[in-house]
């Protein structure tokens, strides 16, 4: 721990070029990027693992925590911008900076997704890959609903 710790260090305090993007080498450098991933999961339980992301972020303030939002196949008009700005809303709750915190629509999977991503602020945003989504003609969009927990069938 105390390697990657020095090596962060290094890194951010004396970077090689200053407009420069970061290269592979410096992103195998961040430990675990991801921090957490999950499903369709009641708001409470993803408060608890929120709760986590802002205990870790204040150990390292400057980084920047990434939410990838991806909505389910049978989901409501809106709702990854809805469910980002909730995450959002929360952990500022939390004390971390809203500067700090960012949403992406990653657009829809099979199931409902949310991935934690937290990175220094030099590095650009996590990556979406819309060929591993679904298409729209393969979501069905509800209207004047709110977001929840979708049980999901034992059947």
């Amino acid at each position: 721990m105390s390697v990657l710790t020095i090596t962060l260090f290094i890194w951010i305090v004396f970077p090689i070029g200053h407009r420069q993007e970061p290269s592979n080498s410096q992103l195998t450098q961040i430990a675990d990027p991801k921090f957490d991933e999950w499903g369709d999961i009641p708001f409470s339980e993803e408060k608890a693992r929120l709760d986590n992301a802002a205990i870790q972020w204040q150990g390292q303030p400057r980084y920047i925590i990434y939410l990838v939002i991806y909505a389910g196949q049978r989901a409501c008009i809106g709702e990854a911008k809805a469910r980002g700005e909730r995450a959002k809303n929360h952990l500022v709750k939390r004390h971390v900076l809203a500067d700090h915190v960012v949403w992406v629509d990653g657009g829809w999977k099979k199931e409902v997704s949310t991935e934690v991503w937290m990175w220094p602020p030099r590095i650009r945003k996590p990556s979406v890959f819309p060929e591993f989504n679904l298409k729209r003609s393969e979501v069905k969009l509800e209207k004047n609903c709110k977001i929840k927990w979708r049980r999901r069938s034992t059947g």
